[in-house]
């Protein structure tokens, strides 16, 4: 009951985002406009400084240790904090909610929540770094869905911009410290490189694998992929998509062998403009 009523929670302060961003967005059309390879950058590093809404989609049409697909629908929003909002550096936030998980054997239930804040400490330099806390809430509605722990940890990101490039690292390192007694504990870091080439005219590739270490079982999730997509425009609202391919080249227990990504991001970059 109770992750049933913070899933409507969630549901409804995604929403409720999007009801109030778009009068602010039209307040302040008169500013100068975001450049589109500033919003290609945006659009594709894991946590941004402007006001996001991500949907994605994956699907796994073959496993390693299970018959059947799989498939992943998730919902994520970034929402930044200018400096001095609640702390003296500006913030970025990210929180990720897999609305949908659907495991082979036809297994679907909503997964863990997770949370993300990063402080960057060196705005306007090259070279950008932060730290901050990393957090998972044990919400999935199934076992085979979530982890059955509350996890938190460090993370860390590192960003550099050369030219028509976006390269960079976020790192996390989530630990269980309670949920389900009968649930194995968690120590595990997730690895996330991030290169972002820019084609011209709004067209970028893209590759953003995600690593995933557990040091209590020594097991790895090595995966590879690579994705094209563009940044455009529907009327006055920006908009980015993409479609990616990804292949897990080393892997323990059952995993996805390979599968495809689909992208749709909504970008508010005039979100705290003016204010």
């Amino acid at each position: 009951m109770a992750a049933q009523i913070l899933n409507v929670l969630i549901f409804s302060i995604v929403f409720s985002t999007l009801a109030v961003v778009s009068p602010v967005q039209a307040d302040n059309r008169a500013q100068i406009a975001p450049t589109q390879a500033n919003l290609i950058d945006q659009a594709n590093a894991p946590i941004s400084s402007i006001m996001q809404i991500r949907l994605q989609d994956s699907y796994a049409p073959q496993f390693r240790g299970l018959q059947g697909q799989g498939n992943s629908f998730t919902i994520a929003m970034t929402m930044p904090l200018p400096k001095y909002r609640l702390l003296p550096f500006p913030q970025l936030s990210l929180l990720t909610v897999p609305a949908s998980v659907k495991l082979p054997g036809n297994t679907t239930g909503f997964g863990d929540l997770r949370f993300l804040d990063i402080a960057v400490l060196n705005e306007g330099h090259s070279v950008i770094w932060g730290v901050g806390p990393a957090f998972v809430f044990p919400t999935a509605s199934t076992r085979v869905t979530g982890q059955g722990k509350w996890q938190a940890g460090p993370a860390a990101a590192v960003a550099f911009v050369p030219e028509r490039w976006l390269v960079g690292v976020l790192v996390q390192n989530l630990i269980s410290f309670g949920g389900d007694p009968n649930r194995a504990n968690v120590n595990q870091m997730i690895l996330q490189p991030f290169v972002v080439y820019q084609l011209g005219k709004g067209w970028f590739v893209r590759s953003q694998p995600q690593m995933v270490f557990n040091w209590k079982t020594s097991k790895q999730l090595l995966p590879l992929n690579l994705g094209l997509g563009r940044v455009f425009k529907i009327g006055r609202q920006n908009v980015s998509c993409f479609v990616e391919t990804f292949r897990n080249v080393s892997y323990d227990g059952p995993a996805p062998k390979y599968g495809v990504t689909f992208g749709v991001t909504l970008l508010y970059p005039y979100l705290w403009r003016g204010q």
